[in-house]
């Protein structure tokens, strides 16, 4: 039976046996080989949010193992695809999170990659590239590539993995893009299309910034999202009807009346409502519907012409054994640009190795 990495009493992750999951008329049934390691998936099990039975996990790349007979999109099986699901719900909702050997998802929110990409690159997509898609195109209202638009775009935080396909999306439609980071990231973050960065510990960042424009900003995209970020950005922008994005939804915070804040969750495109923090937050149809139209255009333009790059790789080791480690080290702030990837292939099945052995110990009557 197929291997997955459940939580159990008091927040332990163990890897366990579960049967093949059943898939709908919709959906496709894909055997992981690569996932990706997202802050929200710490979180999940770290906050108890996760509760015990629980599969975390969003991102993942693998091959289509069974396809729904009024799935969308032509898949055949075998095909490489990539995508995210919506990791940690409880059990009784029969969702599996990506870190387990097979997943189901609905085949209008999987997208196909050209082979110029690995499954190790393509995984560090999805969530982040959604999540940056949804604020500049979807809430901000800005036209999908390959419409152009002429204007300042501030990210900041540009090295944190939201905030790298935030530049790539901004440049892509012909934006100046303002990015902040520390100088280490400078020369890599403008490679990905900043024109301009920052250190955000400067104590002028905000002049330096309004001067960087010229006084004209509009649009910012707040990659941390926390109090001092968000105030700092605020400061910078000067247009009477300022947009800004946030990511973390759930803290409340007070914005200059010329400024209309929006706020991305990337699991409004599943289709189940969340509780989070105490926060409720809708299923939204018209983000799925947004998703689904994203996807296929990262499929058949972005990705195919350059316009999006993947987040720098690093391959973590022991597959599904070794993401108790990779938790670690985001909770300590030891994950700096990059995305910590893990191949299911180096997954050791101590399950099945105990059960051989139990095996073993019976037959020779030990």
């Amino acid at each position: 039976m197929p291997l997955a990495l459940i939580v159990r009493e008091n927040k332990r992750l163990v890897i366990e046996n579960l049967p093949l999951p059943k898939y709908d008329l919709t959906d496709l049934l894909i055997k992981v080989t690569h996932v990706a390691q997202n802050p929200t998936d710490w979180k999940h099990v770290h906050f108890g949010l996760a509760k015990e039975g629980a599969i975390v996990g969003c991102d993942f790349a693998g091959i289509v193992a069974g396809v729904g007979k009024k799935a969308v999109g032509n898949y055949r099986k075998g095909e490489r695809v990539a995508g995210c699901v919506h990791g940690g719900l409880d059990p009784e909702m029969n969702v599996r999170g990506a870190f387990s050997e097979y997943v189901v998802q609905e085949a209008s929110l999987v997208f196909r990659y050209p082979p110029t990409f690995s499954p190790e690159q393509i995984v560090t997509l999805p969530l982040v590239a959604t999540t940056a898609a949804l604020g500049l195109f979807h809430e901000m209202g800005l036209p999908l590539p390959p419409a152009t638009l002429k204007i300042n775009f501030l990210v900041w935080a540009g090295s944190t993995s939201v905030g790298q396909c935030a530049i790539q999306l901004a440049k892509a439609i012909g934006c100046f893009v303002i990015t902040t980071a520390s100088p280490a990231r400078h020369e890599y973050l403008k490679e990905l299309g900043a024109d301009i960065c920052f250190d955000y510990d400067d104590p002028n960042i905000v002049s330096l910034i309004k001067e960087a424009t010229n006084g004209n900003l509009a649009y910012g995209f707040d990659c941390i999202s926390e109090k001092d970020s968000t105030k700092l950005l605020c400061a910078t922008l000067t247009a009477t009807h300022s947009k800004l994005v946030t990511v973390l939804p759930f803290i409340k915070r007070e914005l200059p009346p010329h400024i209309t804040e929006y706020r991305v969750l990337i699991y409004t495109i599943f289709g189940f409502e969340k509780l989070l923090f105490g926060q409720y937050f809708p299923a939204k149809r018209e983000d799925r519907a947004f998703a689904e139209k994203f996807y296929k255009l990262m499929t058949d333009y972005l990705l195919p012409n350059g316009l999006l790059k993947p987040n720098r790789v690093t391959k973590m080791p022991d597959g599904l054994n070794g993401i108790e480690e990779g938790f670690k080290r985001m909770m300590e702030n030891r994950v700096q640009a990059e995305k910590l990837v893990y191949s299911l292939a180096d997954t050791t099945d101590w399950v099945s190795i105990k059960y051989r052995w139990d095996c073993c110990l019976k037959f020779f009557h030990i």
